[in-house]
Order: C-alpha cells, then structure tokens, then sequence
C-alpha cells in the first residue's frame, strides 16, 4: 500500500513539471532589451501579453502590440547599456509609473498576478520600466513597458 502511495504522490510531482513556472530571473529584462536592440519586433509581439499597457495606454489587440514594436524596430529605437536598477513584485500601487488614469489603475488592480515583478533599468537614454511575468518554461512576458524612468 505505502509503495502505490509513493508511486501516485511521484506521479503527482511529475505531472505538475509541466506547467511548473520558474519567476522571473532578473536578467530577464535585458533578454527583453536585447530584443528590442535588435529590433526583434516578431519575438516582442510574441512575447507580450493582451492587454498591454504601453505608456499610459492599454493595446488589446495582437495588431496594435505588432503595430507598437515593429514601428519601435522602424524608427531604430535601442535600450542601449540597460542596467536593472530596481526589481520587485509588482502591485496595483505601480500603476501610477505608467499613468493616474482609472483605466491604468483598474489594469494594474485586477490583472496583475503574484508572480508579476516590476522591473526598472537605467539606459544609455534615460530609462525603462516594465512588467514582466514568468512564462512556462524559461523567460517572460512583457505585461507592460514604459520610456523615461530614471
């Protein structure tokens, strides 16, 4: 009986595996930034998360996000010498980094999860912050990014 115990509670660990989400690592945003740098426009599509704040604004479309950083790529915009500058969880206070508007604050109060960090990096041109969330499987989403932190 105790070995059926063992094999099921084995089982049990080994189907959790495949949905197991390690958090966000804090060289996470520079793989983000190194895909803006290089103009990576496909991956940064793919890898940001509906809805997404930009700035102020929230895009609920794949159009709008593939809009936002295929024209980012176009006009040659880099996050040159990114450094992490501060990375914590996320809470809906962090909603006043990107705008005081309702629909920001509403955002940041119901969407975000425990495992959301807030990144901010200092750049060769001011600064970033981002939202990043852990994928399944290695890296993270982008839930939000905005220019001019410092």
């Amino acid at each position: 009986m105790r070995i059926i115990v063992l094999i099921a509670a084995a089982a049990a660990l080994l189907a959790s595996c495949a949905s197991f989400k390690a958090g966000v690592k804090e060289s996470d945003p520079l793989v983000v930034c190194e895909h803006i740098n290089n103009g990576d426009a496909e991956t940064l599509t793919s890898i940001s998360v509906l809805p997404f704040v930009f700035d102020g604004e929230i895009l609920e479309s794949d159009t709008q996000i593939r809009t936002l950083w295929t024209g980012l790529a176009d006009a040659g915009y880099k996050s040159s010498g990114a450094e992490v500058t501060e990375f914590r969880k996320a809470s809906p206070a962090d909603a006043s980094l990107f705008s005081d508007s309702w629909e920001i604050k509403t955002y940041f109060k119901n969407l975000l999860v425990e495992d959301d960090m807030l990144v901010l990096l200092k750049t060769t041109t001011g600064g970033l912050i981002m939202v990043l969330r852990p994928e399944k499987g290695p890296g993270s989403q982008i839930l939000a990014f905005k220019e001019g932190a410092e």
